[in-house]
């Protein structure tokens, strides 16, 4: 009897641990697929938002391209007698709109009336100033001077899905063009091939896909890949799919990357639970709460990881990043104090010879400040690349972030716009720590101007644009203020006269600011922030950007090219120098060219006193084929003043000096010295070979 109430009482005690094990693993398996479900539709929605922005931009410029060609069309057809025939005019604009690929055409004057289209019954029967829905947006063409696009949506009228962009006419009114689904893609197809090339997502097998109605890719991660039919990858991975301008967008994220090993959590609780069946229960509850915080910890280690993976994706990492764009140059770096940073910053070029550069950091740290900077990097390149005014899009992109913003975070930004042509910086400050001017012939000062509210604090602010003239060789300094609050052990922080003081010290002292790839200024300027903490962990991330404008590169007047750069006044700026001739010209005198430099520019090094020098490159049209102008600060010499040796004479009864610049003479087609402005500037020109 006791044996079998022994063996009774233990099948119980193992009934209730069993049970008790299995509510257990039950209980777990839920949390982290909860936890795991919610962190990975977050880090999907953020690539989503992301890659729209991309496949948005470049949708636009292709619609925008075709209503271009029919703004064109429309100046050619006025001439004709028949264009003010409904009928006729109708015809031939439905013609038109095949040729181009489009379903609808529309031209509507000053007034906003619809005058002709390819649908002869809408003509005269649309005002675009008294009509509602989507038409309504476009009578802000009718005032203002730029193109307007709306995305794919279902069209007031008629309910189908089409998309509309619209281009105002110089003389008043403007012209639209319509797409339907169908005729986005076959339009925009090209556009989007490889878009995503290098877009993985949580490991190689992750990834952007954009593919067509009919499941062809048209861009593939890996390179090379596109023409495949779409396939589920199955429930080894995450997968959703969106429509993004009538493109199917599928992002897939591996499970065995984004998950923690189910069978091997399983299986290691129960063994766990087993030996606490053997030592004591109390110990079973102790065990299991443990292990199962280590493995949420590893989990949430690893999709850190992922997301700083993602966020580091979205932010420019390669320089240089415009190789081609000789009239700037651009670095930037950032260290987060956390595996996910909230700092970011962005830098890209415009169709209208500008270029856009900010730096911003987001309030807290971790992941609510990543997803946060995503947010609030692709709603300041949305409304920046609108074509508003820098102050208007500002204010655009504050109403965004300000909208549903329930954790009440914000962001700290200045956004800077560069004419590359004028060297004129119009900027934003928006609540952002003041950049540093690091003009040449100047020392480093704070540019201190009125800031604006940081954005998504508050909707419905105006923000001001200032302005800022470059002269070539003249740098921007821009930072979040992780460099500037860094305390060492007595709480000191590192502090803007610091920062500024190490600037000034580091260039004087020789030490250079940019080179092609890298910025040697910028990784110093980080180590003595470092050094200040003691080697602590990073207080906050610390973010830093720093622009050189170079001068008009290739934007010279009627048939001239003109790329400038500056250059420290030592012999490895003279080797620079010869390097930055090597870029820019590939013409027989090329030898000739390089002998004159470093004749000139090693003049300037060993005897001048300069701190630097200027070389200006004009390529012309004959009779000159190639200028050279050298500019620096040294003590005013005019080399054409220097009386030629006499080479008749023996070497050992010549004065010494005067050879080198008697070699220049003789070389040059023209050479002309002048002192400006407490500058030598030296002009010499050489005749074009054919």
């Amino acid at each position: 009897m006791k044996s079998m109430a022994q063996r009774k009482l233990a099948r119980r005690l193992v009934g209730a641990v069993s049970i008790a094990f299995l509510a257990s693993m039950a209980l777990t398996w839920m949390l982290h697929e909860k936890m795991t479900s919610r962190e990975i539709q977050n880090i999907i929605n953020n690539v989503f938002n992301d890659v729209a922005v991309d496949i948005r931009e470049r949708v636009d410029a292709r619609m925008f391209r075709q209503a271009m060609v029919l703004r064109d069309k429309v100046y050619e057809m006025r001439e004709n007698d028949w264009w003010n025939d409904p009928d006729e005019s109708s015809r031939r604009l439905r013609i038109l709109a095949d040729e181009l690929g489009v379903d609808e055409i529309c031209v509507v004057n000053a007034d906003g009336l619809l005058t002709h289209s390819a649908r002869r019954e809408e003509v005269g029967a649309l005002d675009f100033t008294t009509a509602e829905g989507q038409a309504r947006e476009f009578a802000s063409l009718l005032t203002d001077r730029y193109e307007l696009a709306q995305p794919l949506l279902p069209n007031t009228l008629r309910g189908e899905m089409i998309k509309y962009v619209g281009v105002w006419m110089p003389e008043g009114g403007f012209v639209q063009v319509g797409g339907r689904e169908k005729s986005v893609r076959n339009l925009a197809r090209s556009a989007l091939t490889g878009l995503t090339h290098g877009w993985h997502v949580s490991g190689d097998d992750g990834g952007i896909f954009i593919a067509t109605d009919n499941g062809t890719i048209i861009s593939h991660p890996v390179a090379g890949r596109e023409g495949g039919q779409w396939k589920d990858p199955g429930e080894d991975s995450y997968c959703e799919k969106r429509i993004i301008e009538g493109f199917p967008v599928y992002v897939v994220i591996p499970k065995r990357t984004a998950v923690v090993e189910r069978r091997l959590l399983v299986a290691t609780s129960a063994f766990l639970n087993g030996m606490a069946l053997v030592l004591a229960s109390i110990l079973v509850g102790i065990v299991i709460a443990s292990y199962v915080k280590d493995q949420l910890a590893l989990q949430r280690s690893k999709e850190m990881s992922m997301a700083k993976s993602i966020q580091e994706s979205a932010i420019p990492r390669v320089f240089p990043l415009f190789p081609e764009e000789l009239r700037m140059d651009v670095f930037a770096t950032m260290h987060t104090a956390r595996d996910v940073g909230g700092d970011f910053y962005d830098l890209y070029l415009t169709g209208s010879g500008h270029f856009i550069f900010m730096i911003a950091d987001v309030s807290g740290k971790g992941i609510p400040a990543a997803l946060f900077m995503m947010r609030a990097k692709a709603t300041i390149k949305g409304a920046v690349q609108t074509g508003l005014p820098l102050a208007e899009a500002v204010a655009e992109a504050n109403d965004a972030l300000s909208r549903d913003n329930d954790a009440n975070m914000f962001v700290t930004a200045w956004i800077g716009e560069l004419d590359l042509a004028a060297g004129v910086v119009t900027y934003v400050n928006a609540g952002h720590n003041p950049p540093v001017l690091v003009a040449r012939n100047s020392a480093p000062a704070f540019i201190r101007s009125r800031s604006g509210m940081m954005l998504g604090a508050m909707g419905g602010l105006p923000y001001t644009a200032h302005k800022l003239a470059l002269a070539p060789g003249d740098m921007l300094y821009l930072y979040t203020d992780g460099i500037t609050e860094q305390p060492d052990m007595r709480g000191e922080l590192f502090g803007e006269e610091r920062l500024r003081f190490s600037i000034e010290t580091m260039l004087a002292s020789g030490g250079v600011a940019l080179e092609r790839g890298d910025s040697p200024l910028l990784r110093a300027l980080f180590r003595a922030v470092s050094a200040h903490g003691g080697g602590a962990e990073l207080a906050d991330d610390c973010t830093q950007l720093l622009l050189r404008y170079n001068g008009d590169g290739g934007v010279g007047g009627a048939g001239c090219r003109r790329f400038a750069r500056s250059f420290l006044a030592v012999q490895k700026g003279v080797a620079d120098a010869s390097a930055f001739i090597d870029e820019i010209i590939e013409t027989a005198d090329s030898p000739k060219i390089h002998v004159i430099l470093d004749e000139i520019a090693s003049n300037i090094v060993k005897h001048s006193g300069a701190t630097g020098f200027d070389l200006a490159v004009e390529l012309l049209d004959s009779p000159a084929g190639v200028r050279l102008v050298f500019t620096d600060d040294g003590k005013p010499y005019d080399p054409l003043a220097h009386t030629d040796p006499d080479t008749t004479l023996p070497a050992e009864e010549r004065p010494i000096g005067g050879l080198g610049i008697m070699m220049v003479k003789k070389m040059a087609s023209s050479i002309s010295y002048r002192c400006a402005g407490g500058r030598n500037i030296l002009t010499i020109d050489l005749v074009n070979k054919k």
